[in-house]
């Protein structure tokens, strides 16, 4: 089974975040499946910019970012470029005003026809709405 993995899973995962724990036998399966894991392109930005915060409040040293970056980088991960803009925007305002980085996983999945694995509250609750299954730990 292949899935869409948001920025925020993908941080937890390589943050030590506990809520990551739930996440780790389904990852697995994920891994070997012949689909795998798909992400917007936009992503690795979201995921540096989640580990930089980490380390701005303390709650990860600056000397683990690297190893974090690492195994984000090692994920075999593949990243889409954003193929409808106006869809985005759209799914965006329609949906609570997702910002149109959040709306871009939705759009993701809803394309490839896909589960999004997320720990952002705001998609969990609007993913369905937008016809996405969503999977939280």
């Amino acid at each position: 089974m292949a899935v869409v993995l948001d920025a925020s899973l993908l941080v937890a995962i390589v943050s030590g975040d506990p809520r990551a724990d739930a996440v780790s036998a389904r990852l697995a399966g994920w891994l070997a499946s012949d689909e795998g894991l798909h992400a917007p392109a936009l992503t690795p930005f979201e995921v540096a910019n989640g580990l930089t915060r980490l380390v701005a409040a303390g709650a990860m040293p600056e000397g683990r970012v690297e190893p974090a970056w690492r195994a984000v980088q090692e994920l075999p991960v593949t990243y889409h470029p954003l193929r409808d803009g106006s869809l985005v925007v759209s799914l965006a305002r329609r949906l609570e005003r997702q910002s149109a980085y959040d709306a871009a996983y939705l759009e993701l999945a809803q394309r490839r026809t896909l589960s999004l694995a997320t720990l952002n509250d705001r998609l969990r609750r609007t993913g369905p709405a937008a016809g996405v299954p969503v999977f939280t730990p």
